[in-house]
């Protein structure tokens, strides 16, 4: 910040000339040059000099707050700027969630398929258990939502910039919660399948040849209870997870939106 004195302020040069032109005569207390007069002291335009300084005091104070006010209005801006790139990455896991819902009721139907079809080990279609328990074990894709944006912003410390204190509760809820928890488990989801893909099946059905390796009823019940645990505690559960979490999340994205077209900010 520049603050021009001199150029701008031509009432200083006024006092400084009449400064000199009193200390000329000789005329300040204990001067060396002249005879001194003590009285003409009392004669310089004091008022004039404390009214000038304090218009110098006020104009750089002006000056400071006017430079304060334009970085809060900067900040802000820029923290709009990343909320709006947040909105976006909200958006991409919505479609994403989409996608994810349709696959899950998909399993849905494929989980209740191979109940029924152990459910008669001797008249098992090949072809199609194989492509449902392939689809089960390889192809369950489960939600990893985007924090990008999140991070950014807490590491700027942006939020407080937003002005916006339900908002920003909101959303650290959000963040540091509720995608937790669907982050985790998920994670759990994919561990329980990995099992099953890994130990049990390997041991029940041979995908290449298309049939049982075993025809023990104790191991095919067993095969066929894990699935259904798997159906019903982790599948329509995550389902419902899921629902839950689009509810949440379509909320906070019209939140957003609301906020950012109060600030003219096209979402």
């Amino acid at each position: 910040m520049q603050v021009r004195l001199v150029e701008d302020l031509p009432w200083l040069t006024l006092v400084t000339d009449s400064l000199s032109r009193t200390a000329g005569h000789g005329t300040i207390l204990g001067g060396m040059n002249g005879p001194q007069h003590p009285r003409s002291f009392s004669r310089l335009p004091w008022r004039q000099i404390l009214v000038q300084g304090l218009l110098i005091v006020a104009s750089v104070y002006v000056a400071i707050v006017l430079e304060g006010i334009s970085q809060d209005r900067r900040d802000a801006r820029e923290a709009r700027t990343a909320l709006t790139q947040m909105l976006e990455e909200m958006r991409q896991d919505r479609t994403d969630l989409g996608e994810i819902q349709a696959v899950q009721r998909q399993r849905d139907r494929q989980y209740a398929d191979m109940d029924r079809w152990l459910a008669g080990p001797t008249s098992i279609p090949a072809d199609s258990f194989t492509a449902a328990l392939d689809m089960i074990t390889g192809s369950n894709r489960t939600l990893y939502p985007r924090r990008s944006a999140w991070t950014t912003m807490i590491a700027a410390g942006q939020l407080r910039d937003l002005d916006a204190d339900d908002l920003v509760s909101g959303l650290g809820n959000f963040y540091e919660s509720v995608n937790d928890r669907l982050v985790d488990n998920g994670n759990d989801y994919d561990d329980s399948l990995n099992d099953v893909s890994r130990n049990s099946a390997p041991a029940i059905w041979d995908p290449s040849a298309g049939r049982l390796l075993t025809t023990d009823s104790r191991d095919l019940t067993a095969f066929r209870n894990q699935l259904r645990w798997m159906h019903l505690s982790w599948n329509r559960w995550y389902l419902d997870l899921l629902g839950a979490y689009a509810s949440e999340l379509d909320t906070l994205i019209g939140d957003i939106e609301t906020y950012l077209r109060e600030y003219g900010v096209e979402t």
